[in-house]
């Protein structure tokens, strides 16, 4: 039996968006929702910056909320936070044990980049639970056929809780590509990223053969990106390492790269490292 997806939701497009991305999701593996509402102003929402954002009565949220569950088609509980997105995910986390938390992302072209990375960011440190996050951009709803794994040459040991995630794609049996970038002087071999994804144990009871796709790039984000995109990805996994989203400035680790600049869902693992 797969655990819930924990689904954070503000009642924005990008929110919708990534509730209905998270039901078509769940429905695939079997697994039920827990929808919890977020006052707006406190995650990643442009009207919060100039003043603009609605305060809605518990009725009213409450109403909101079985307006967009009743027709997803999944098994869904609703919950109103009262405590910061911190806090609040954190104690979910806590009573749900779930696969993942998804987290929408809207259009940020205007958002600073230290907000739209730490963002995620601190939800990853906060729980370290696997954290996916939807782009408002991406294409409608669909379960994953081509997942693209990004890897350095490190070995890699994933948290405990990244143990529902392993069940997620060994239900989906998507085509699973690693990909690793190298400077644009050194080999693009994936095989030792190949090895350390491997022996991770993510890949486990996959029956397709895992392909290796290696690209040379200056900047590794963009690499991964341009590695995405060559691969066909419908969903990019992270391994997120505690350098990742430990330090002060999340806006220039690799991990953050990514997320500003990524048209398609990420799935963010956390690493014991």
């Amino acid at each position: 039996m797969v655990a819930p997806f924990l689904v954070l939701t503000d009642f924005t497009p990008a929110a919708d968006h990534a509730l209905r991305y998270a039901a078509v999701l769940a429905a695939s593996v079997q697994a039920s929702l827990i929808v919890l509402h977020i006052r707006r102003e406190t995650l990643l929402d442009p009207d919060a910056f100039n003043g603009s954002v609605r305060h809605m009565s518990e009725g009213e949220i409450a109403a909101a909320l079985q307006a967009r569950v009743q027709p997803l088609g999944v098994s869904t509980t609703v919950e109103s936070a009262v405590d910061g997105v911190e806090g609040a995910v954190t104690d979910a986390v806590r009573r749900y044990s779930p696969s993942v938390v998804v987290l929408g992302k809207p259009a940020t072209e205007s958002t600073p980049d230290e907000l739209v990375s730490s963002t995620s960011l601190k939800l990853l440190r906060a729980t370290r639970t696997p954290l996916l996050v939807v782009p408002i951009g991406t294409q409608a709803p669909a379960s994953p056929r081509h997942v693209t794994i990004a890897a350095d040459n490190n070995s890699i040991d994933l948290k405990v809780q990244s143990a529902g995630i392993q069940h997620v794609l060994q239900l989906l049996q998507p085509h699973l590509t690693v990909v690793h970038v190298a400077e644009p002087e050194n080999s693009d071999s994936c095989q030792a990223a190949l090895t350390a994804v491997t022996n991770s144990g993510l890949t486990a009871g996959t029956t397709y053969r895992v392909h290796a796709h290696g690209v040379r790039h200056r900047h590794v984000a963009s690499g991964i990106l341009q590695a995405a995109a060559e691969t066909h990805a419908d969903l990019l996994v992270l391994v997120a390492r505690r350098r990742s989203f430990l330090g002060q400035l999340f806006n220039r680790s690799v991990t953050s790269q990514v997320i500003l600049h990524g048209k398609l869902p990420i799935l963010l693992l956390p690493a014991l490292d």
